[in-house]
């Protein structure tokens, strides 16, 4: 046989097969099919053959049961071939068609999600017996045996009769009645009894029923046949085993109430627990200090009984479960329940996982951890019952294949270590059952980002009070908090103590000296010891940052322990798991290039050098790897040269932190340890993220692992301090967002390297359920959801309040001349407030269709819209004040909430009402009851995680919350809000050219609030609309045909925040496929128009090949009415025209991608990071390159050409150059785009992005439906202003925060402020000269009268107000804000003052390095610069043997590298415009050969076609007359 060797490299994910590569495919793949289409000719008539489709988790047990029915065949008369979904999910629709059609007999067993789609498409022959197993329920569809029942034409009620699952206590007499009752589907029945009840002898009787009933020549009654039938041998519903050894529900009562001096650990699992390659975890999991309890149950009520067997256990012993059952315990009939009996039980139930998918080494590789696909059900779903703190126990060995069957089976191995990493942490809380309360030591760690004295607080939370609350409520229940004497007598007190011990404070070498006598330290030589214990890939991360990670994980793959493990594997496994390690080299790079892009240094340049080379030899050795070839040391020496010649440049962030104990809060080289100890209580600022490079780049930016300081407070908690549990007080930490995979983390990665062992518990806002899950997550934490503060509406005030009079004395006026006088001030009152501008964004279509500026508006319309803006000004809640942990609220809080709970959109009974309001009151003390409860060992009941005013089952508070399951997202309702917003938007928002495109943010809180909405309005945008089941799963997708109403398919660029990503990653699928099923939309047009692009398009839409079939479409839609498709074919042949090798299969992708987030395990897209540092940049244009380098990963359907999660930055500044219009979302009641750093990091920095690219910002909207009752889609403009007015500015809001002292001065100073010059920098347009104007009339001048300027002058305030005064200084420095010289010297002396007599903040704006201080110089006397300078020299700490890395701020470029720099551009300009002419002209032609190539190609492929065509035909004449020869 002719032999095809084709080949494609591995090395980037931008680099593939050419074009003749690709055909050089085809042709083999079309020789193949022939071969195997003749063979099939070629058949033993007398063979009976059979194809399985099964789940990978039954695949074992299925062949099993094969193996068992041939061994019993004398003579081999049937064929049976297993399929695991993992092969099948390898296969082409077509080649499943050839598979399927090959058999007489198909089995179809355990099999979801978008198998059953494929499945569903496929053509089926009439003779062929068809069984459906256990599966999805739509695959019933095909159901098809000599019966001929036919599930299609039963009613829903029949059909849920027939699906019930029998009774398993008498289950062979309930099977005989459901025969009885059901006679046309009595075999199919009988198939479905041998498959649940499991076991080789049952699975063997499967196959040899399944023989029986699809013989053709079948005559036996049914009775008779079923009389026959091979005997089933029921499966035990429940099966306990005590110490491994199998005994009766009666024996294991006996056996617990004889063993009461040791803790017993039930561990849940399926039925198939004991099976081989299944039970080996079980084997590992029991210790000897437990008495360990296997409970063994099938799926449903089985599960659901075993659960109250244990409940039903009178014991005195620590109880805690171990479930390794995904889904949920019970089934969904039996959740509810379950989760009742685990909260009577109080008991922590922990969620153990096996993953059958990856390997050990493919695992280490994985950026997710856990398959993104599988998140839902092995993760999420168990949420809904409490269940978390997950742990991979298990991955599945090197697959092998079944020689009789053609099976990949993999049998799961145990982890030992995660399994030990497991047994600690249940060993831990079950510790806090049995310790006194006197005994127990708590730590509880509270936020201080960015570092400083003005930086503690959490979101909505006062944290002062909330600590003080946990105190007292701790002392009350026993708990040893040291002497009296020692003990702060007041909130105000604790304060004081944590303003001396308790902050931290980096850059400020006096305050250091001061504290470092105070507090903990340790030594450098304890934390190496500790340090020495680590792994050594964390070891050379720490050591030597990302470069020495990388590094460590490429030598261990090549020549050490991983490259023996790797000769372990099959050559397609291994070749697989060096395909992941390339894909780590580039990602890796391309973050340290982002790094080295925004330092200053004099040698840069060289460092992007040697990086490039770094780059290249790693990936040149993984390539010779993955040919089979041996390297070398000499080659390997090589790479290490150019990495330690990289790291001894010393450049920070490049180099890592450096030997022990490294430079962050060390003196005198002792690490230091900011808290305050109580007793058996401490109380401490989580450590800084790192700030010798940039601290707020580091925080939630998973390239840079944290400072040896981080690892070293941990280290004091845990094993010097010996905590019993750690408590994260607030939203939110930063250590569920160090390093690593997203979920199911194992000890390597840093959040479980931080919290080892130690329970932890999380008291965190109840409405922030996005950030929250992935704390619940990564954070392996137990969460406390707490209230939100009171909301209310917004109350309209001074010059807001006179314009509405002013519209009542107009509307009210009696004649025209007081009307006019009314009309007029009413005018002047707009300019006074400086409201025009918001007037006119409002106002700006009906403005154009009326063809006048607002200058020429009627007085009856300008009433009209002023009267509607402040209308809807005081339709928005705000919060007042902040919440105290545990503290009950008053009786006018209550109220006020309640009233804003009845504003929503949901109409409430008396009943409901009265619910409600009790659930209300009682969330404080439940919030308290929850946190002792859970110190204590308990089980924290799950709730409903969202906004208590959309959603009141959020209250009560106190509970460990959960988000809407992702495979309901979207859901009917919320695609009914995303549909009514996609309408308004088409609306008002027309599209503007040929090219246009819009861009939507994608947020997780958002999707968990509003149910998938803006997943929705993107959809509903690209003209496509989901298909659910009847469970409300979205299972397939289905174009919405073009219309008067719908003229046109919009096309939707995504911008996906990393918490979705890793939320939601299913949800990116659907939306890539509803960008595929619009671009297929015109494929009929394209195909006509553009024959040479059909086999790229083709490719592009093989995700959706299979609903193509099922769309009642046409497919040639005109591309001036379809945007994805007209811009398709625009950008498909641009990228054809620069790479005219370019693979089909890669053009038709790259054309196709709209979904771009961070890198895979990153989060935020860093404006805000940035903007906050406000010395490490001077032009804005450099927030909106960070931005793209950044958020530059494209997502989707994951895809064999490119991996998900790839940089693709041309491609991503390609698709921004063309967006008209952004999109964000907003659906809660609590927060807005001020409040928060990610609306201007997401939106204001992809605004900037575009204005970055195309010279310009787009139209930027804001969609609010916090109340579907209420949707609106805003320009920017205006939500932003008017949230500041309604909000910010307003005494409603000032005065409930001045109530409570410093707490609330942070949230005005340290958030507010913070926020609105991330908004500043992003937007400019915006945030003029009058907003500072305002604000320092407010909060420096007092002019609400309310004493705010005293209050910032408070003690520890006075801190806030300094950082307040130095963003305004700012502001006026990189000349945002045009202010007088009289207001920018009061400013520069009150600022100095500040400095002067409090000391440094410490934030970002205020830190000694800061150039705002050479900024305000000149506007202070002589005596005030010798004061402040004293104080910045004493604070400018240099550490002690620090050489200096020529490091100073982000961007800072020196002089002279601009200037080579400059003069290299204009080089570089020159010969471009020398050559632009001819480069056009060559372009022209390559585009036209390139196109004609594939045209040449397509006729060798067709030619080729036909010559096999011929010699089957050949063939089959041959073979009719060799048949009337015979006869």
């Amino acid at each position: 046989m002719t032999s095809f060797m084709c080949s494609k490299s591995a090395i980037r994910s931008f680099i593939s097969a050419s074009k003749r590569q690709s055909i050089c495919n085809a042709y083999f793949a079309i020789t193949l099919f022939f071969v195997v289409f003749i063979n099939s000719f070629t058949l033993n008539a007398a063979e009976f053959k059979v194809l399985a489709l099964v789940s990978d988790r039954s695949a074992v047990s299925m062949v099993a049961g094969a193996h068992q029915f041939l061994a019993m065949q004398e003579i081999a008369k049937t064929g049976i071939t297993i399929r695991s979904v993992s092969q099948l999910n390898q296969l082409t629709n077509s080649q499943i068609q050839q598979l399927i059609n090959k058999h007489q007999a198909l089995l179809v067993a355990g099999v979801f999600g978008e198998s059953v789609e494929r499945l569903l498409t496929l053509k089926y022959q009439s003779q062929q017996t068809r069984l459906m197993l256990n599966t999805d329920r739509r695959l019933m569809a095909l159901h098809h045996d000599k019966q001929g029942g036919r599930t299609a034409d039963l009613p829903k009620e029949q059909l849920l009769s027939l699906m019930t699952a029998l009774d398993k206590n008498n289950y062979l007499s309930a099977l005989a009645d459901k025969q009885q009752q059901w006679p046309q589907f009595s075999y199919w029945l009988q198939a479905r009894a041998y498959w649940q009840n499991r076991g080789k002898e049952n699975l063997g009787h499967l196959f040899e029923w399944l023989q029986q009933i699809a013989q053709p020549q079948l005559t036996n009654g049914n009775d008779m046949l079923l009389a026959q039938a091979p005997k089933i041998l029921p499966l035990q519903p429940i099966r306990f085993y005590w110490q491994e050894q199998l005994i009766s529900k009666a024996a294991l009562t006996s056996n617990i109430a004889k063993n009461i001096a040791k803790p017993v650990v039930f561990i849940i699992d399926h039925d198939t627990g004991d099976q081989p390659g299944q039970w080996q975890l079980h084997q590992q999991l029991c210790q000897i200090q437990w008495q360990c309890v296997s409970v063994l149950a099938g799926w449903g009520k089985a599960s659901e009984q075993a659960i109250e067997t244990i409940r039903q256990l009178k014991t005195t012993q620590p109880l805690a479960i171990i479930a390794l059952q995904d889904f949920v315990i019970g089934g969904g009939e039996g959740r509810e329940a379950v989760t009742k009996k685990f909260n009577a039980l109080n008991i922590p139930v922990f969620k153990g996982i096996r993953v059958t998918e990856l390997s050990a080494l493919a695992y280490q590789l994985s950026p997710t951890g856990l398959p993104s696909d599988s998140v839902h059900y092995r993760v999420a779903m168990p949420e809904l019952q409490g269940i978390s703190q997950p742990h991979v126990l298990a991955l599945a060995s090197s697959a092998k294949l079944d020689s009789l069957t053609g099976a990949s089976l993999s049998i799961s191995q145990v982890l030992t270590s995660e399994v030990e990493r497991l047994q600690a942490r249940v060993t831990a809380w079950l510790a806090l059952r049995i310790t006194e309360n006197a005994d127990k030591k708590v730590a509880i760690v509270y936020y201080n980002h960015p570092p400083g004295r003005h930086n503690i607080g959490a979101d909505n939370l006062d944290v002062q009070q909330s600590l003080w609350q946990i105190l007292l409520a701790l002392k009350a229940q026993g708990y040893d908090l040291g002497p009296e004497a020692d003990f702060p007598h007041s909130a105000d007190e604790l304060l004081d103590i944590l303003q001396l011990k308790a902050v931290n404070l980096p850059q400020d070498a006096g305050a250091l000296n001061k504290m470092s006598p105070l507090i903990n330290k340790m030594s450098a030589s304890e934390y190496q010891g500790y340090f020495d214990t680590l792994p050594d890939m964390v070891k050379a991360e720490m050591i030597e940052g990302p470069l020495g990670y990388l590094h460590a994980q490429v030598n261990d793959y090549l020549f050490a322990n991983g490259k023996t493990e790797l000769e372990k594997l099959p050559a397609v496994e291994r070749s697989s798991v060096l395909k992941a390690l390339l894909e780590n080299v580039a990602s890796t790079s391309v973050d340290l290039h982002h790094a080295l892009d925004g330092i200053r240094h004099k040698g840069r340049a060289r460092a992007l050098g040697l990086l490039s080379q770094l780059t290249d030899k790693y990936e040149d050795l993984i390539t010779l790897r993955l040919k089979g070839n041996e390297l070398a040391a000499t080659q390997w020496q090589e790479a290490k040269g150019l990495k330690d010649a990289l790291i001894a440049m010393q450049i920070e962030g490049i180099r890592g932190w450096g030997q022990v104990p490294g430079k962050t809060m060390v003196w005198n080289n002792k690490i230091l340890l900011p808290g305050v100890q109580f007793g058996n209580v401490f109380l401490g600022p989580q450590p800084p993220r790192g700030w010798e490079l940039n601290e707020e780049l580091l925080h939630a930016n998973m390239t840079f692992p944290p400072p040896h300081q981080y690892l070293a407070f941990y280290y004091h908690l845990r094993d010097v301090f010996k905590a019993n549990a750690i408590v994260h007080l607030g939203r939110h930490s930063t250590y569920e967002f160090l390093p690593k995979r997203a979920v199911g983390l194992s000890a390597s990665d840093y959040p479980a390297l931080i919290i080892e062992s130690i329970p932890s518990i999380y008291p965190y806002i109840v409405d922030g359920v996005g950030e929250g899950i992935q704390a619940k997550r990564r954070g392996i934490a137990v969460m406390l959801d707490h209230l939100t503060p009171p909301l209310a509406t917004t109350e309209l005030y001074d010059g807001l309040l006179q314009l509405r009079q002013l519209i009542e004395s107009a509307e009210a006026a009696s004649n025209q001349d007081t009307k006019k006088k009314a009309i007029k001030a009413l005018r002047h009152k707009i300019q006074v407030l400086n409201l025009t501008d918001e007037l006119v964004a409002s106002m700006d279509e009906e403005l154009q269709v009326r063809g006048i500026g607002f200058g020429e508006v009627d007085d009856d319309f300008l009433l009209h819209e002023v009267g509607h803006y402040l209308t809807k000004l005081q339709e928005d809640f705000m919060p007042l004040g902040l919440h105290v942990y545990g503290k009950d609220w008053q009786e006018d809080a209550i109220d006020t909430m309640m009233t804003s709970i009845e504003k929503g959109e949901l109409n409430f009974t008396k009943h409901q009402r009265n619910e409600i309001k009790q659930n209300l009151i009682k969330s404080p003390k439940s919030e308290m009851s929850a946190f002792l409860n859970a110190l204590n060992g308990g089980f924290v009941a799950p709730g409903k995680g969202n906004d208590p005013i959309r959603t009141p089952d959020a209250l009560p508070t106190g509970r460990n919350f959960y988000a809407l399951d992702g495979s309901l997202i979207p859901s009917q309702l919320g695609f009914a809000t995303g549909q009514q917003l996609a309408n308004k938007a088409r609306a008002e928002n027309p599209i503007v050219d040929k090219t246009h495109k819009e861009a939507v943010i994608l947020w997780a809180s958002d999707a968990v609030r509003d149910e998938g909405a803006m997943i929705a309005f993107g959809m509903d945008m690209l003209g496509v609309k989901p298909v659910w089941n009847r469970r409300g799963i979205l299972k397939s997708l289905q174009l919405i045909a073009l219309d008067d109403e719908r003229a046109e398919r919009r096309d939707i660029v995504f911008t996906t925040s990393g918490l979705f990503r890793d939320l939601y990653a299913q949800q990116l699928a659907w939306l890539d496929r509803s960008v595929l099923l619009a671009l297929a939309a015109s494929k009929h047009v394209i195909a006509r128009d553009h024959p040479a692009l059909m086999m790229a398009l083709n490719s592009a839409l093989q995700p959706v090949e299979h609903m193509l079939a099922q769309q009642k479409h046409e497919f040639n839609e005109s591309l001036a009415n379809n945007m994805v498709a007209s811009n398709w074919l625009r950008e498909a042949q641009a990228l054809l025209r620069a790479n005219g090798n370019i693979s089909p299969e890669l053009l038709g992708r790259q054309a196709s991608y709209r979904i771009f987030g961070t890198a895979p395990g990153a989060y935020g897209a860093g404006i805000n990071r940035l903007a906050e540092r406000s010395g490490a940049w001077q032009e804005r244009k450099q927030l909106g390159e960070a931005y793209i380098k950044r958020m530059s990963h494209a997502y989707g359907v994951p895809n064999e050409n490119v991996a998900m999660g790839s940089n693709v930055q041309a491609l991503f500044r390609q698709q921004l150059a063309h967006v008209n219009s952004t999109y964000l979302g907003r659906a809660s009641n609590l927060y807005g785009l001020i409040d928060n750093n990610d609306a201007y990091d997401y939106l204001g920095g992809l605004n900037l992005a575009i204005e970055t690219i195309a010279g310009k910002q787009p139209d930027s909207f804001v969609i609010s439906h916090a109340n579907n009752q209420q949707l609106s889609i805003d320009p920017l403009q205006t939500a932003l202003l008017s949230e500041l007015r309604g909000r910010f500015l307003n005494r409603q809001w000032i005065q409930p925060l001045m109530k409570q002292g410093y707490a609330g001065a942070r949230t005005m100073g340290s958030e507010f402020i913070e926020n609105l010059w991330g908004w500043q920098a992003t937007s400019p347009e915006i945030i003029k000269s009058w907003v500072w104007q305002d604000l320092k009339a407010i909060y420096i001048d007092d002019s609400l009268e309310i004493g705010l300027d005293e209050f910032l002058q408070e003690k520890h305030n006075v801190h806030v107000q300094s950082n307040i005064l130095a963003v305004m200084l700012v502001a006026i420095e990189k000349g945002f804000w045009q202010a007088s010289q009289q207001t920018q010297t009061e400013l520069a002396e009150k600022f100095a003052k500040n400095i002067v007599e409090n000391g440094i903040p410490g934030s970002g704006h205020t830190h000694a390095n800061h150039p705002i201080y050479d900024f305000i110089k000149p506007m202070l006397s002589a005596q005030l610069n010798r004061q402040l300078a004293e104080v910045l020299a004493a604070a400018n700490h240099t550490p002690e043997g620090d050489v200096g890395s020529g490091v100073q701020h982000i961007q800072e470029i020196s002089t002279e590298l601009e200037q080579q720099r400059n003069e290299a551009s204009k080089s570089e300009a020159k010969r471009a415009s020398n050559d632009k002419a001819a480069d056009r002209q060559k372009n022209d032609s390559k585009e036209s050969a390139n196109e004609q190539l594939v045209e040449q190609d397509h006729l060798l492929l067709g030619l080729t076609v036909l010559i096999l065509l011929l010699i089957l035909a050949g063939y089959m004449r041959s073979r009719r007359q060799l048949s009337k020869m015979e006869h």
